[in-house]
C-alpha cells in the first residue's frame, strides 16, 4: 500500500515538471496552401494557387488550338478482299474457258468430217379413205361397175398431186387349216386384190411411182366373221390418198 503510494506520487511530480516545459517549447505555423495574408490583413494568393492558375491557363491555350486530322483514304479491309476473290475467280474462268476452247479445237482435229444428211422424206398431211371395193370368195377380180370408181380416184389424185395407197385384205375362212396354210393362203389373195385395183389404177392414167400396195392379210378385219355376211365385207381392198 506504501509503495503504490509513492508510484503515484511520483506520476504527478513528473506531470507537474513537463507542463512548463511544454508551454515554452516552440512549434512551427501553419499556413493555408492557398491564401497568404499580406502585411495589411489582406488575403493574396500563395505561390501554390498561383503555379496552378498559370497551368491551367496554359492548358486552355492548348485546347483553344484546333488541329486540323491529316487527309486519308480510308481503307475497308472486306472491299479488297472482295476484289481479290473476284479477280481470282475471273482468272480461274478465264482460265477455265481457254482449256475449253483448247479442247473443242483439238477435237474438232481429231473427229471426222460429219457426212452431209440426206433431206428427211415429207410426210403427208393429209391421208383419207377414198374408196373400197368388195370381192368374191377367194377371188381377186374387180367386181362390174368398178371402172368408173377407179377414174374418179386417177382425177382426185392427180388435181392433189397426192400418192395412192391400195391395201388387200381378206377373210379368216381358212381358218380350220394348219396355220402356215391358212396365213399363205390369206397373205397371197390379199396381196393379189391390192394388185388388180392397182394395175386398174394403171390402166387409168395413174403414174406407177404414184401408187403403193400392201398386202394385210386378215389382220385388221372391219367385220365380225359370225355370219357370211361378215366374211364377205372383209374380202376388201382399200384405196387411200395422201398428200
Amino acid at each position: 500500500m506504501f509503495s503504490q503510494n509513492i508510484k503515484t506520487s511520483l506520476c504527478l511530480l513528473s506531470m507537474f515538471l513537463l507542463l512548463p516545459a511544454c508551454k515554452s517549447a516552440s512549434f512551427p505555423e501553419i499556413t493555408d496552401d492557398y491564401a497568404e495574408t499580406s502585411d495589411n490583413g489582406i488575403l493574396k494568393e500563395s505561390s501554390a494557387l498561383a503555379s496552378d492558375n498559370k497551368n491551367v491557363a496554359y492548358e486552355d491555350e492548348i485546347q483553344a488550338e484546333k488541329v486540323t486530322p491529316a487527309k486519308t483514304t480510308p481503307v475497308i479491309v472486306s472491299d479488297s478482299q472482295d476484289l481479290d476473290k473476284e479477280e481470282t475467280v475471273l482468272n480461274e474462268n478465264n482460265e477455265d474457258m481457254e482449256i475449253a476452247a483448247k479442247d473443242e479445237e483439238a477435237a474438232d482435229k481429231l473427229s471426222p468430217m460429219p457426212e452431209p444428211q440426206m433431206p428427211v422424206a415429207q410426210v403427208p398431211s393429209v391421208t383419207y379413205l377414198v374408196e373400197t371395193f368388195y370381192f368374191d370368195n377367194g377371188s381377186s377380180y374387180l367386181p362390174s361397175g368398178s371402172n368408173s370408181k377407179i377414174r374418179q380416184i386417177v382425177k382426185e389424185a392427180k388435181k392433189n398431186n397426192a400418192f395412192v395407197r391400195v391395201m388387200g385384205y381378206a377373210s379368216s375362212r381358212t381358218r380350220n387349216t394348219d396355220m402356215a396354210s391358212h396365213k399363205m393362203a390369206n397373205f397371197k389373195v390379199s396381196q393379189a386384190r391390192a394388185e388388180a385395183v392397182a394395175a386398174a389404177l394403171k390402166r387409168a392414167g395413174m403414174p406407177s411411182n404414184k401408187i403403193l400396195v400392201e398386202a394385210m392379210s386378215d389382220n385388221r378385219p372391219a367385220y365380225l366373221e359370225v355370219m357370211p355376211e361378215g366374211e364377205r365385207l372383209n374380202r376388201r381392198a382399200e384405196v387411200y390418198i395422201s398428200y
